[in-house]
């Protein structure tokens, strides 16, 4: 695990998929730094700080939470303690409300998990992160909620915070610095993983395209909490096309023959297996639906 330079003031880590680590991104500003996302715990938060420090950027001041989901959220303790303030939206901070009663040994997580209040994917990763307890997992409140769209002022680098629903969380956070031309995108473009199975919608997944290409047009760098690398430009307008091709291809079906004949009719082939799980995705978003 590494923290990259991206831009001037931007700087990103490598993701770790084992134990379920997000990438974290550091804004950094003339006095003051901001974290995006805290990490999985308590010494995911420190190894971030420690690397901020190594570099010399000036200090953490300020935390944004991208999302509710754990493997985001579990190191803003860590980071309080350190006297960083923590921002996350209304969405957020009522997530975190219900987390903070929670428990977090294997029995309590079996518990929820067979209440449907969490899923398989996410107690797996806990245990695979955490495998002795007690587990160091304390959900943080925020000492900041933003309502709408908002920013901080580094000194001299601006952060627009911009709330967008999305199908993997409805309290999505996109975190933007414009001067670089970055988006930290958090889990925003992945599929919603609590309702099974896991699917996109045309509803949510459309309007946030839109925004990411209409209204932060521009952007030359997109960074998604866990992919290995950011996306370009260019790479990201490919892969919001493929989106867009499979949501079509979709269409209102509830299996995947039909969207898979008219993918090998449009483009003379069979789709790859990503394509394939992607136009299964919308198929799986049409047959939630219908409940």
């Amino acid at each position: 695990m590494e923290l990259h330079q991206l831009t001037q003031h931007c700087y990103w880590s490598d993701p770790v998929h084992h134990g379920d680590r997000p990438s974290l991104g550091l804004i950094a500003g003339a006095e003051s730094t901001l974290a995006v996302d805290t990490g999985n715990g308590p010494g995911h938060a420190h190894w971030l700080l420690g690397q901020a420090e190594k570099l010399g950027l000036p200090p953490v001041r300020w935390a944004v939470l991208t999302h509710w989901h754990w493997d985001h959220i579990m190191g803003a303790r860590a980071m309080q303690e350190r006297d960083i303030s923590l921002i996350c939206t209304r969405g957020t901070q009522r997530q975190l409300r219900l987390l903070t009663e929670y428990q977090w040994d294997d029995q309590s997580l079996d518990r929820r998990v067979e209440e449907g209040i969490e899923i398989p994917f996410c107690r797996d990763a806990i245990r695979v992160e955490y495998p002795d307890q007690p587990r160091p997992l304390d959900p943080p409140l925020p000492d900041m909620v933003i309502e709408g769209p908002a920013a901080i002022d580094l000194e001299g680098v601006t952060v627009r915070l911009l709330p967008h629903p999305s199908d993997h969380s409805m309290d999505g956070l996109l975190v933007q610095c414009p001067e670089d031309r970055v988006v930290f995108l958090g889990d925003s473009l992945y599929y919603n993983m609590y309702t099974s199975p896991w699917h996109y919608t045309p509803e949510k997944l459309m309007p946030l395209l839109v925004t990411l290409q209409g209204r932060l047009r521009g952007t030359e760098w997109y960074l998604q909490a866990h992919h290995d690398k950011p996306m370009s430009q260019d790479e990201f307008g490919e892969f919001c096309t493929h989106l867009r091709t499979c949501c079509r291809l979709a269409e209102d079906e509830l299996s995947l023959s039909g969207p898979a004949a008219r993918f090998a009719a449009e483009f003379g082939r069979q789709p790859n297996p990503q394509e394939t799980e992607d136009l299964l995705a919308f198929v799986r978003g049409n047959i939630v639906k219908e409940r």
